[in-house]
């Protein structure tokens, strides 16, 4: 009986500590850090990517509030009785959109600072600044 008592405590520990890391990684979903080391940056680039990652920050914010607001609304579209199938296109396309203008002003302002070199090494990480 003890042994039984323990192994479901032990089990409830783990699903808690389970959900508790669930619950970190969402918050953390959001977080903008870009570990740019890698790229030797003088310190007058170093300067210019601060700014460039703060403006994309705010305007990463900004598009978030904006996408949610749209997200909420495909789920409106869902509930009526007749899909609208032009509007559920056309709000889609706004939000793939947004997201493809702030990834690629984002990565225009990068590019025109860093060396060809710098460049080449930045493209194999290119992925992780997608906008999703």
């Amino acid at each position: 009986m003890i042994k039984l008592k323990i192994f479901v405590l032990i089990c409830s520990l783990f699903l808690s500590f389970s959900l508790l890391a669930d619950d970190e990684h969402e918050q953390k979903k959001n977080h903008i850090y870009k570990n740019l080391d890698y790229l030797n940056l003088s310190e007058h680039q170093h300067k210019e990517m601060k700014e460039i990652l703060i403006d994309y920050r705010k305007k990463y914010e900004k598009f978030y509030k904006k996408k949610d607001k749209k997200e909420k609304k495909l789920q409106e579209l869902i509930k009526e009785e007749k899909f609208d199938k032009k509007e559920y296109e056309n709000i889609v396309k706004e939000i793939d959109e947004k997201a493809l203008e702030l990834e690629i002003d984002t990565l225009e302002e990068i590019h025109s600072i860093l060396s060809a070199s710098q460049r080449a090494r930045f493209s194999y990480y290119l992925r992780e600044w997608r906008v999703e």
